[in-house]
């Protein structure tokens, strides 16, 4: 898997390994100086004294629907165990950047995580058929497809893999190409264009497919990588777009709609096996319920941040997305070329 760490990235490891000090067994309350969501588990259990507190990390600013999923997941859990158990989620990055906080989950040093399934597919290849381009048609058949084989499947890999357990799929709204200097109105137009993408060989190879040049950036310096030029577009949500303030450095929304990149809510195996069931269910319980609220938030927001990008002045461009789907080739990927992955593809309807 390819690494890549700066000064910012130093210095957020440093910190999330004297946090995960504090964090080694899970009902420890975080050491860090980080500051945790205060809203999550407020109410009417605020006077109970918790038996298991549990930290939750994730990338997004405090107003992103992932913020909101991650705070009414913590009420859940609250809820359903009248205050005995609590999570505290710290949001944007606080804790380090998302292949960091897999490798904690992976370590047993953070508990809980909201971790997209492209960083798994740098372990388990399989994990790609997830968040292949033009896989999925609507929100509901994404969701549809994560809860059957494929998604039950690509889980339980992962747990075997990784020893992180993923408690539920949440389903993220179409990507878009967000560019600095140029519309792309075909693919010919992505010709060796700069592009941000996450830490993910899934992600690379669908852009070089494009005929981008494909640059890994973790989120917290994007903006920057934007604004000084070392990278000219970046894909994502337009939620999270807005969120990190990147209309500000981008000129056009190229709607492509090229992937749907589910995320995930997921614990650290070492942390689940020291519940006890009843816990453990209640985390799985709240997971599920929480992953259908984002999924709600996700249709419910998808037109408001278009007209968020609009206002912003971005210029928006349909882009020709049948000249970007005729340049994929699914049997390069690495998860189509074992029998499980070539399976799983099968049972999402992937023609090879």
């Amino acid at each position: 898997m390819k690494q890549y760490i700066n000064r910012r990235d130093f210095l957020k490891v440093a910190g999330v390994t004297a946090a995960a000090a504090a964090l080694a067994g899970c009902g420890v309350t975080s050491g860090s100086t980080a500051t945790a969501s205060s809203t999550a588990a407020a109410g009417k259990y605020d006077d109970v004294k918790a038996d298991v507190t549990l930290t939750m990390s994730h990338q997004m600013a405090a107003s992103h629907s992932i913020n909101k999923t991650a705070e009414e997941f913590a009420r859940l859990v609250a809820e359903k165990s009248e205050g005995k158990m609590k999570v505290d989620v710290y949001s944007a990055a606080t804790l380090g950047t998302e292949t960091e906080n897999l490798q904690a989950l992976t370590n047993g040093t953070l508990d809980l995580a909201v971790i997209a399934a492209e960083f798994y597919a740098n372990y388990v290849d399989e994990a790609g058929c997830l968040c292949l381009p033009f896989v999925y048609s609507s929100y509901d058949d994404c969701a549809e497809k994560l809860a059957g084989e494929a998604g039950t499947t690509v889980a339980q890999m992962i747990l075997d893999k990784t020893n992180v357990r993923i408690l539920d799929y949440y389903v993220l709204a179409f990507r878009q190409i967000f560019t600095t200097d140029k519309p792309l109105n075909t693919v010919d137009d992505m010709s060796g264009l700069i592009i941000r993408i996450p830490d993910s060989s899934t992600y690379k190879e669908t852009f070089t497919q494009l005929g981008a040049a494909p640059t890994p950036v973790a989120w917290g310096e994007t903006y920057t990588a934007l604004d000084t030029g070392l990278v000219s577009a970046v894909e994502n949500i337009p939620e999270s777009i807005m969120s990190a303030s990147m209309q500000e450095v981008c000129k056009y929304v190229n709607v492509s709609n090229h992937i749907i990149g589910p995320t995930t809510i997921s614990v650290s195996e070492q942390v689940f096996q020291k519940l006890t069931e009843e816990q453990q269910n209640i985390l799985t319980e709240a997971a599920k319920e929480a992953c259908e609220f984002g999924l709600n938030a996700t249709k419910d927001g998808s037109d408001a941040n278009f007209d968020a990008l609009e206002g912003a002045g971005l210029e928006v461009v349909d882009t020709d997305v049948d000249s970007l789907k005729a340049k994929i080739n699914y049997n390069a990927y690495a998860c189509a070329k074992t029998d499980v992955g070539k399976q799983i593809l099968t049972s999402m309807g992937v023609a090879l």
